[in-house]
Formats: C-alpha cells, sequence, structure tokens
C-alpha cells in the first residue's frame, strides 16, 4: 500500500509540474479548478458510502469523512478504512479510488506551484526591472500593453506598468510577457521609495500615460514630476508622452527655465496623430505627377466623409500637405450632422474656409448625394479618407465603395479609413489591409515622434544651445509649425524628381527653376499651416499701424520685436500673401524697419537645408 501511495504522489508531483509548465496560466488554472471539484465530489462519495458501509454508524461518518476528504489534498488516504467495502471491490474501483486520490494531490501541488511560481516571477521582474533604461506605463489597456511590447522589443530596458489596480490573470500575463506591473495608491502616488526602488535617478526614464481616462494620466504625471524633482533627477534623463491638449499640458509640464520638469514632453491627440498616419500612409505628392521644372500638372482632389475629430483632423492635415504650385486643391466634406459639427473649427479658422475651396453636404457617405458625387468626380479624385467615429460604419463605407470602384475601374482612388488607433487601407479589394497603428514608438515616443522636428527647429536658432535645448525653449505654435515642415519634407525630394540617396550622394540643390517652384511651394505649405492653426492675412492698414508702432518704440528707446508682419496675440500675419506678392511684403518691412529681409529668399532658403536635415536625421539614428 505504501508503495502504490509513493507512486501516486510521485504521479501527481510530475504531472502537476509538467501541465504547469506547459499549459498557459489560465488554462492551467481552470484544468487546476476542474481536477478539485471533482477530486472533492468523489472524495465525498468514496469515504462517505464506504465509512456507511463498513461501521453501520451513518452519524460517525458523517463526522469522518470530511477530515479523510482534506487529508486526500495534502497525499494521505484512508484505504485500510474502507478496504472490505464494496466501493473498493473490484481492480477498476479500486483504479477509481487512486485516481480521485491523484487528482486530489495534483490539483492542491499544482495551486502551490502556480501560486509560488507566479509569486517568484514577479519578483524576479521587479530585479530586473532594475537594469538599463526604464520605461513606466501608467495604465493598462490593448494600446499601452501594445507599447510595452515595441518598447519590450527595443532592447533599450525594461517595462514597469503602473495602475491603481488589475485583475490577477492581467498581472501574471504581463509577468510572461517580461514586463513587470506595480500596484495601488503607493505605486499611483510615485511615492519616493518606491522610484529609489526602481533606481529612477541613475538611468533613463521614458514615461508614457496611457490610461483611460485622459484626467488621471494628467495626475499620475504632475505627481510624478513633484517626487522626481524632490529626488533629484536630471530632466535631460526624461521623456513623457500623454493624451490631452498640447497648448496647455506641455506648460505645466515641460521643464523651462522657470520650472521643473520632463525633458522631452509630447502631448498627442489621437484624432491629429490619426490624420498625421494618413498622410505617412497615402503622401498626397504621390498622387499627382509633376513636371521637370517641379510644377503640379494636375490638381489634388479628395473627399473626407465624417467631420467630428477625426475628419477635421485630417481636413487640417490633407490641406497643409497637397499645396503644390501649380496645382489647385479641392475638398469635398460628407456628413449628416455638418452645421452641428463644424462650429468650432470655422470660428477658429475663419480664413481656411475662405483661402480654400471646400464644399459641405450634409450627407452620409451611404447616400444617393455622396455616390452622385463619386460618379462626377470619379476621374479626378484622388483620395477618400472615411472617419465617421464609428469602425464598423467606417467598415461598411469603405468595404462598399471600394467594390464601387473596382467595378468602374477606378481603384487608382486611395480609401482610407481613419480612426482612434491609426489608419486602415487596402490598395485594391481583396488585397491585405495595411495599417498604420499611433500607438508605436515612431507615433508617440516624445524623441522619435518629434526627431525631424527637432532638427528642423534647431536651424532657427543660431545660439550655441543644444538641439534639445533650443526645443525646450521653443513655444508650443513653434514646435507644431516644426513639425509640419518636417512632415512636408518627403514632398520636396518627391517634387523634385530626387530620393534621399541622390541627396545625400551630392544631387543637390536642384536646377535654379526648380528651386523657385519648391520655394513658392513652401510658401503655399506655410501659408497652409497658418490657416489650418486659425491665421488671417494682415490688412495694409494693420501692418501701417505696427510698423508706426514700432517707430516709436525705436525713437523712445522701449525695447520692442522688430517682427511687424506678425501678430500672435490677433493671429495675423502680413506674409499670407501669394508668392508673387511676398516682394512687396519684404519691401515694407525693410522701409519701416531698417533691415534687409527677403522672404522669399527665407522660403528658398528652408528648402536648400534639405540635405542637412538628412543628414541630422541619419545621425539621430545612429
Amino acid at each position: 500500500m505504501i508503495n502504490i501511495t509513493v507512486v501516486v504522489l510521485s504521479t501527481a508531483l510530475l504531472l502537476a509540474m509538467v501541465l504547469n509548465l506547459a499549459l498557459k496560466p489560465s488554462y492551467s488554472a481552470r484544468l487546476t479548478t476542474v481536477c478539485m471539484i471533482i477530486a472533492f465530489i468523489g472524495g465525498i462519495l468514496i469515504y462517505g458510502v464506504g465509512f456507511a458501509e463498513s461501521t453501520g454508524d451513518i452519524g460517525l461518518s458523517m463526522i469522518r469523512t470530511p477530515f479523510c476528504v482534506i487529508k486526500m489534498f495534502v497525499g494521505i488516504n484512508d484505504y485500510a478504512s474502507i478496504a472490505g467495502t464494496t466501493l473498493v471491490a473490484t481492480p477498476f474501483r479500486i483504479i477509481v479510488f487512486w485516481v480521485i486520490h491523484l487528482l486530489a494531490f495534483y490539483s492542491m501541488a499544482s495551486a502551490a506551484m502556480f501560486t509560488l511560481g507566479e509569486e517568484a516571477l514577479r519578483y524576479l521582474r521587479m530585479i530586473m526591472s532594475g537594469k538599463g533604461d526604464l520605461t513606466l506605463i501608467y495604465g493598462i489597456n490593448d494600446n499601452s500593453i501594445r507599447v510595452g511590447q515595441e518598447c519590450l522589443k527595443s532592447g533599450n530596458g525594461s517595462v514597469v506598468f503602473v495602475t491603481d489596480n488589475a485583475d490577477h490573470s492581467t498581472i501574471t500575463d504581463l509577468n510572461n510577457m517580461g514586463m513587470s506591473v506595480v500596484c495601488g495608491p503607493y505605486a499611483v502616488s510615485s511615492n519616493k521609495n518606491m522610484l529609489r526602488r526602481l533606481r529612477i535617478g541613475k538611468r533613463r526614464l521614458t514615461v508614457f500615460a496611457l490610461d483611460e481616462d485622459e484626467d488621471k494620466n494628467l495626475f499620475y504625471a504632475l505627481g510624478l514630476k513633484d517626487s522626481l524633482e524632490q529626488i533629484g533627477v536630471s530632466p535631460a534623463d526624461t521623456s513623457l508622452t500623454l493624451p490631452g491638449t498640447e497648448d496647455i499640458i506641455t506648460s505645466m509640464l515641460q521643464v523651462s527655465e522657470e520650472q521643473y520638469g520632463f525633458g522631452y514632453v509630447n502631448v498627442y491627440d489621437s484624432a491629429m496623430l490619426s490624420a498625421r498616419a494618413l498622410i505617412r500612409t497615402c503622401p498626397p505628392w504621390e498622387m499627382i505627377r509633376f513636371g521637370k521644372d517641379g510644377r503640379a500638372l494636375e490638381d489634388f482632389e479628395c473627399a473626407v466623409v465624417g467631420f467630428g475629430r477625426h475628419g477635421q483632423a485630417v481636413l487640417k492635415q490633407l490641406i497643409m500637405n497637397s499645396q503644390f504650385a501649380g496645382s489647385r486643391f479641392h475638398a469635398a466634406v460628407f456628413s449628416p450632422n455638418y452645421a452641428n459639427e463644424s462650429g468650432y473649427m470655422k470660428a477658429e479658422c475663419r480664413s481656411l474656409f475662405e483661402n480654400y475651396d471646400i464644399t459641405s453636404y450634409t450627407a452620409d457617405g451611404r447616400s444617393v448625394e455622396f455616390y452622385d458625387y463619386i460618379v462626377k468626380h470619379l476621374r479626378t479624385l484622388k483620395l477618400i479618407t472615411v472617419c465617421t467615429g464609428s469602425e464598423e460604419s467606417n467598415s461598411e463605407i469603405a468595404d462598399n465603395l471600394m467594390m464601387y470602384l473596382k467595378r468602374h475601374h477606378a481603384e487608382r482612388i486611395c480609401v482610407v479609413r481613419c480612426g482612434d488607433n491609426g489608419v486602415r487601407y487596402q490598395e485594391t479589394v481583396g488585397s491585405p489591409i495595411i495599417t498604420k497603428d499611433i500607438y508605436t514608438l515612431a507615433f508617440l515616443s516624445a524623441k522619435e515622434a518629434d526627431k525631424g522636428a527637432i532638427i528642423i527647429n534647431s536651424t532657427y536658432d543660431s545660439s550655441d544651445r543644444t538641439d534639445w535645448e533650443k526645443w525646450v525653449a521653443c513655444n508650443s505654435f513653434g514646435k507644431m509649425s516644426s513639425r509640419a515642415s518636417a512632415d512636408f519634407l518627403p514632398a520636396f525630394i518627391k517634387i523634385s524628381g530626387n530620393t534621399e540617396d541622390s541627396i545625400r550622394e551630392g544631387s543637390w540643390p536642384p536646377a535654379p527653376e526648380v528651386i523657385q517652384v519648391l520655394g513658392e511651394t513652401e510658401h503655399l505649405r506655410w501659408n497652409a499651416f497658418h490657416y489650418v492653426m486659425g491665421y488671417s492675412p494682415m490688412s495694409p492698414e494693420q501692418f501701417s499701424e505696427r510698423a508706426e508702432n514700432y517707430r516709436k518704440c525705436i525713437a523712445e528707446g522701449i525695447p520692442c520685436s522688430n517682427r511687424i508682419t506678425k501678430d500672435s496675440e490677433n493671429r495675423l500675419h502680413a506674409c499670407l500673401v501669394p508668392w508673387d506678392e511676398l516682394d512687396e511684403v519684404s519691401e515694407k518691412e525693410n522701409a519701416a524697419t531698417g533691415r534687409e529681409v527677403d522672404y522669399k529668399q527665407i522660403d528658398i532658403n528652408n528648402v536648400l537645408t534639405l540635405p542637412h536635415m538628412i543628414e541630422q536625421g541619419d545621425k539621430a539614428g545612429a
């Protein structure tokens, strides 16, 4: 009997070890639970009936049975007490007896291994999180986990999730992926002891605040900032990414001469990032032809279905990235709720609607009016974006539209769906769906996302400061301007007939006539950015008033800016004119200030720096 017991216990231990290693934690836990239930019910039947039969005393049997069932789970059996009963009278019934005991001991051994192993793994993960650079991710959801996995694959250090609370299975899954989790008020409040435990201050720190509740992200970031300051962490070693409104949040969290803060801060809006992802996926400059002199040979025409957050962000990005010398821009906007959705944008960007051909239709992307428009513009449309705010509606509209375009041999028209997670695009019906997810380091990393913009910004600042110091000193508007300029750099390469490699090899600048056209295109792009940002042209009377105020300041010895062409407070700019009128603006400013500014040449110079941008980008990526 002792030999049989040893065999049963050894088998149960071995089985527990093998299954816990072979199965996923969730499956192993379910199997353990099932075995425990079967063993419990089987033990009650075996010992309850067996004792009643062997003693004839039901009351005593009811008392002894629970104790024997409990002993089953720690490897002890009472076979001798029921050996003469009918329950173990045949070989098959004896096998059933031992199988039930096997299941009981297996379930207990498995549960113990699972608990001890999980705690050991969690402890090991926390030890490992003290090595290399550290990424802290606040909030656990599908998007934040995706970011964590990419950070881990980059091999730059460890990843630790911070959350108010998390269920047992989620923590286990993240541990198994190679990431750590810290929970509770102690973690969320950025307790200084916890920060020291994670060796923060002795390595570079990257923070992603990605909780689904945006307010929580901000409060966490503010608390972490205060704790980092208290333990003396250098801002240059920190970066932060979180959703929100850039102007407001950046001023609260970015390091400056007046306050402590994070070195790099990337405040994003998912709709804006999706719109930028659209430009990277289907660049407008790849959809039209250009002549040898760089002038566009056709217009850019697009349709935007839906005009909520995503539709408005898409329209702004398309306007900023579809202005080419020789080409006209036209957009048709379809939304059944257009009047109620467009109020803020029309009031904030009034000149945008006055300077670009934007036609609105109070109609759905499934309506007769929409398809009438498609039929009429089938040969001129370049791009249709579907951004209704509903993934289900986006898919329905896009799928039907692509089938229609295929049947009418117009598959060259790009149909792109835009949503909170990025863009989805199919080149043809039935082809694989191309996705560009915004929850990646390329879009969210404060350093990666703005790499090109930081380089461009540095060219406007001739001081001895580092590129990072120049970026920190740059205001929110300047950063957005640099981002818009960086996004458009591939267009100049395409228009000039070059590639990045040919420019690296010295094929720059192109012919003088091409440079002139590129300068004109840069001015059109610059105009579009300012219109999107709510600027309007400065009237001659307003310019004259500013010039007179400038002369008075100079005469009285009062410090004042010589940028009389730009009124940031009222969002007015004298350079928001056609290319041919820039010389007149330059002359008027020079006459008022005594400067020798040439705004046309400034636009051309921006294009001429392209090889420098590529070179610096190569260094930054090295």
